[in-house]
């Protein structure tokens, strides 16, 4: 273990600022690293990796892409906190709100977690009720209400166990799941808040008509349809993946790449909603939300994703990939699911053809491959997502040949197993 691992699990609990940069996941040491450029990290000991975590999504032009880094530089020469009103902040929620029809108004926070916590406030406001349905293997941040913890382990985790009964759960892909819980909490249910794009139980997509269905279901019960699109928003299209959806939520959380690797969330939708804010009915505030460096380092990220052609360049190389993939694994012989959205990918390890409609289905990977393809693909120059059911990501720095070549090493790993 290298010395700076030990010198920060003397001072940070786990030695890292959020669980899974431990790399615990994954049975191996975190990098530590030292500068990163384009599609690569740079260790300390001056080692490259190609990345596919992207800082676990936001990085979609790459690292420091010399748009965004030059704005980072020339704000912060001008102030990185003012308290008030600034310049970038109006403009940068113009631009969010101009992608979608259904963004009447936009609030910046500092991250995802913040973002979805402010729209089940604004919806339960909103609906006078209490209940929040949410779906099995679903992730939206890490306070309270959006936990999956049962009720013996509440107490031990922190968590108030009144605050957490009022969550019921459902299943992705089954909106029958989702009426049952209505009928059976008739006027109670404030909101259904979900990925529309499951990408926090590896990636599992919407099938056709789920997501309308839950349109429907939460129009004829008076409940918040809430996207959680932190994961997705920007990522498959300039704005929402709901505009590639079809389906108009109530309320969006977005986070990750709209702060262009810096620290931010956004959360917004319809104005009579959002105006609970604006009577002061609901309380959200924070010192550093909508802070200049953020929003400069976001307008000059939105800057390169609106130029003609970007995502389908992305689409153009998650494609290469994906046909690499399943070129090498029926080569090898080797038998497990691809799952690919744009520039978004996940490893499954059952059987290709497997039906993935929800948490369960994931669920039934076993573990060993994917820590397999880890190490080993860590060994060979690759930086990969440090847990199975975390999703990858192509930029627009990843070259074609780290594409191929990505493809080929990650199923000669998988071939030769454990010993690899």
């Amino acid at each position: 273990m290298r010395t700076e691992i030990k010198r920060a699990q003397t001072v940070i609990p786990a030695g890292a600022s959020s669980p899974l940069r431990a790399c615990r996941n994954v049975d191996t040491d975190p990098l530590v690293v030292a500068e990163a450029r384009g599609a690569h990290l740079f260790d300390v000991d001056g080692s490259r990796y190609v990345d596919f975590m992207c800082g676990f999504g936001p990085l979609i032009l790459g690292h420091a892409p010399e748009p965004v880094a030059r704005a980072i530089a020339e704000q912060a020469a001008r102030g990185t906190l003012f308290g008030t009103y600034c310049r970038q902040e109006v403009e940068l929620a113009e631009r969010i709100t101009a992608t979608a029809d259904h963004l009447d108004q936009l609030r910046f926070v500092c991250s995802g977690t913040e973002a979805v916590m402010s729209t089940l406030r604004l919806a339960r406001a909103h609906t006078g009720r209490t209940r929040v349905l949410r779906f099995n293997g679903g992730y939206h941040g890490h306070f309270d209400l959006v936990q999956n913890k049962d009720e013996a382990r509440m107490r031990d985790a922190g968590l108030d166990p009144v605050a957490m009964r009022s969550n019921l759960f459902a299943e992705y892909n089954d909106a029958e799941s989702v009426r049952r819980l209505f009928a059976e909490n008739q006027g109670e249910i404030a909101a259904v808040v979900i990925e529309p794009i499951a990408c926090n139980m590896s990636l599992v997509l919407p099938e056709e008509g789920f997501l309308r269905e839950l349109r429907e279901i939460c129009d004829e019960e008076g409940a918040v349809l809430i996207f959680d699109e932190v994961i997705t928003g920007f990522r498959l299209t300039n704005g929402p993946a709901s505009n590639l959806l079809g389906v108009a939520p109530d309320l969006t959380a977005f986070g990750k790449i709209i702060g262009g690797g810096t620290p931010v969330g956004a959360f917004g939708g319809r104005a009579d909603i959002m105006r609970l804010l604006d009577e002061e009915r609901v309380l959200q505030g924070g010192t550093l939300a909508g802070n200049p460096l953020t929003m400069a380092a976001g307008l000059a990220t939105l800057d390169e994703l609106a130029r003609p052609g970007f995502y389908e360049e992305l689409e153009r190389k998650g494609a290469l990939l994906e046909a690499a993939v399943l070129r090498h694994r029926d080569a090898a012989g080797l038998d497990f699911t691809f799952v690919r959205t744009g520039s978004v990918f996940a490893f499954i390890f059952v059987p290709d053809g497997t039906p993935l409609r929800r948490k369960a289905d994931v669920a039934a990977q076993e573990q060993q491959p994917y820590t397999t393809l880890y190490q080993g693909m860590r060994r060979a120059g690759y930086h990969l997502a440090p847990d199975i059911e975390e999703p990858m990501y192509i930029s627009a720095a990843t070259e074609d040949a780290e594409l191929e070549d990505f493809a080929a090493r990650a199923i000669e790993i998988l071939a030769a197993g454990p010993q690899a």
